[in-house]
C-alpha cells in the first residue's frame, strides 16, 4: 500500500475525520475500530481486524516454534478452566 497524505485538521473536542479515500484504501466502515499508536512521535490509526491479524499470526508462529499448535493451545486453555470451575 502507497503513501496517501492528505492535511486533516483537528477539531476543538480532538475529532479528526478521516478522508473518504483513505478510509476506502483500507476498507474502513462507519463505526469500525481503530488502534490509535503513538510511535516515534506520530500517531498511527489501524484497523482493529489488521492489529488483530497481525498478534494471531505471532502467536501461531511462536506456538509452531515450541511444537504446540494454536488449537492445543485453545484446548489446553479449556481444560484448565474446567478444572478450576470444579
Amino acid at each position: 500500500m502507497g503513501h496517501e497524505q492528505t492535511l486533516v485538521k483537528l477539531a476543538q473536542n480532538g475529532r479528526i475525520s478521516i478522508p473518504a479515500r483513505q478510509r476506502r484504501l483500507l476498507n474502513l466502515e462507519h463505526g469500525g475500530l481503530l488502534v490509535a499508536e503513538v510511535q516515534d512521535g506520530e500517531l498511527r490509526l489501524r484497523p482493529a481486524r489488521m492489529v488483530l491479524a497481525e498478534l494471531r499470526d505471532k502467536v501461531s508462529a511462536d506456538l509452531t516454534r515450541s511444537g504446540d499448535s494454536v488449537d492445543q493451545f485453545i484446548a489446553d486453555r479449556r481444560a484448565e478452566a474446567a478444572g478450576e470451575d470444579t
